[in-house]
C-alpha cells in the first residue's frame, strides 16, 4: 500500500513538472508567434531592440560594423529604430505600476480585516506582493497559494486566508467587467464585440483545457466557483460601506493601469487613442485569467494586441505596445519581489508553497 502511495506521489509530481514544461513552451511560441505575426523586423524598430542589436554586434547595418546577421531588411527599419525615447516618461510609467501594487496591497488590507484576519497594511501587503511575484515567475496561479501561506504564516486560519485570496480576485473580474463596460458605452456594440473577441476566445480554449487537463481538474469548476462567489458577494452585502470603499480603489487601480499603458506608447511615439488603448487592456486581462505559462505571458500580449488591432492600431505598433507593457510590468515586478525578499521576511517559502500546490486532490491536509 505504501509503495501504491508513493508511485502515485511521483506519478502526479511528473504530471505537474510536464505541466510546467508545456507552460513555458506555451508562453514562449506564444510571444514568438505573435512577434512573427506582427513582423520581427518592425516590432525590433518599434521598440528600438533593433538599435541595442546593431551597437552591441548582433546586426551589422555597415560595413565598419560587425554582427551575426548581416544587414537590415530595409533602412526604414533602422530609421524608425533611430527615433527618440522618452525615457522621463518611462520612469513615470514604472512609478504608475507602483503606485497601481501599492493601492492593490491596500485593497488587499482591506479585504484580510474583513475577513478578521489581524496584521498591519504592510504585512497584508508584502503577502499579496509576495504570492503577485510568484505568479509572475510560475504558471497555474502559484502566487495565489503563496499569498495564503504567507497569510497562513502571520496566524491567519488557512479558510480565512483562502477566502481573502478568493475575494480579491473577485475585484479584478470587477474591475474587467466596469472598465469592459466603460469601452461598450464609448464606442458601441459593433467594435466593442470586435475588440474582446479574441481573448475571450482565449479564454474559453484555457477554460476548456484546464478544466479537466490542468494540474488540479475537478468535475465542476464552474458550479463550484459560482457557489464560492455568492458566499463571498454575501459576506461583502453584510458590510456595503467596506465593498464600496473596496470597489473604489479597484477602479482607481485598473484605471492606473490604462494610464500606464497610455504613457509607454507615449514614449515610444506609438499614438494611440485611449479608449482602444482601455479595450487593450481589458483585453490583456481577459486572455489570461487563466494564466497558462507564467504569469499569462504569450497570452497577455495576444490578447492586448489583437483588441489593439481590431480597434485600427496597426498589428507591429499593436504587438509592440503589448510587449513593451508588459515587459516593464515584468521589470518592475521582479525589482518589487527582489526588495520584498532582500529586506523583508517572508512567512513562508517556495518549498511550502510548492508542496502545498503540489497535493493531490483529496489529499490529507
Amino acid at each position: 500500500m505504501l509503495d501504491q502511495d508513493l508511485l502515485s506521489k511521483r506519478s502526479y509530481t511528473a504530471n505537474i513538472v510536464g505541466n510546467f514544461c508545456l507552460s513555458y513552451l506555451v508562453g514562449f511560441v506564444l510571444l514568438v508567434s505573435l512577434v512573427y505575426s506582427a513582423g520581427i523586423w518592425m516590432v525590433l524598430a518599434n521598440s528600438r531592440f533593433l538599435d541595442f542589436l546593431i551597437r552591441v554586434g548582433v546586426i551589422q547595418y555597415h560595413d565598419k560594423g560587425s554582427g551575426w546577421v548581416e544587414g537590415v531588411a530595409d533602412s526604414e527599419f533602422y530609421y524608425q529604430s533611430q527615433l527618440p525615447v522618452d525615457w522621463l516618461l518611462i520612469l513615470v510609467a514604472a512609478g504608475v505600476f507602483l503606485l497601481f501594487w501599492g493601492i492593490k496591497s491596500i485593497q488587499f488590507h482591506g479585504v484580510a480585516r474583513h475577513y478578521g484576519i489581524d496584521g498591519t497594511m504592510g504585512e497584508h501587503g508584502r503577502a499579496y506582493l509576495y504570492g503577485l511575484g510568484i505568479n509572475r515567475l510560475f504558471p497555474f496561479r502559484i502566487g495565489e497559494v503563496a499569498t495564503a501561506k504567507v497569510l497562513s504564516g502571520q496566524g491567519a486560519p488557512e479558510h480565512r486566508a483562502s477566502a481573502t485570496v478568493f475575494a480579491s480576485e473577485l475585484f479584478t473580474l470587477f474591475e474587467i467587467a466596469i472598465f469592459a463596460f466603460a469601452g461598450l458605452l464609448l464606442m458601441g456594440w459593433t467594435p466593442w464585440l470586435s475588440q474582446v473577441f479574441w481573448s475571450l476566445v482565449i479564454f474559453s480554449v484555457l477554460y476548456l483545457w484546464m478544466r479537466n487537463s490542468g494540474p488540479h481538474p475537478v468535475s465542476h469548476p464552474a458550479r463550484e466557483w459560482r457557489t464560492r462567489a455568492r458566499a463571498t458577494l454575501q459576506t461583502f452585502t453584510k458590510d456595503p460601506g467596506a465593498l464600496i470603499r473596496l470597489s473604489i480603489l479597484s477602479v482607481i487601480a485598473f484605471a492606473l493601469e490604462d494610464i500606464a499603458a497610455y504613457i509607454i506608447a507615449n514614449a515610444f511615439l506609438i499614438g494611440v487613442d485611449f479608449t482602444v488603448l482601455l479595450m487593450g487592456v481589458v483585453g490583456s486581462y481577459i486572455a489570461r485569467l487563466i494564466p497558462l505559462s507564467p504569469g499569462g505571458i504569450g497570452q497577455f500580449e495576444w490578447g492586448f494586441a489583437a483588441a489593439l488591432y481590431l480597434g485600427g492600431v496597426g498589428l507591429p505598433e499593436a504587438a509592440t505596445i503589448a510587449i513593451l507593457d508588459n515587459l516593464l510590468r515584468y521589470v518592475v515586478g521582479t525589482f518589487t519581489l527582489g526588495s520584498i525578499l532582500l529586506w523583508f521576511k517572508v512567512e513562508t517559502n517556495l518549498r511550502s508553497v510548492f508542496s502545498t500546490f503540489n497535493r493531490p486532490i483529496g489529499s490529507a491536509t
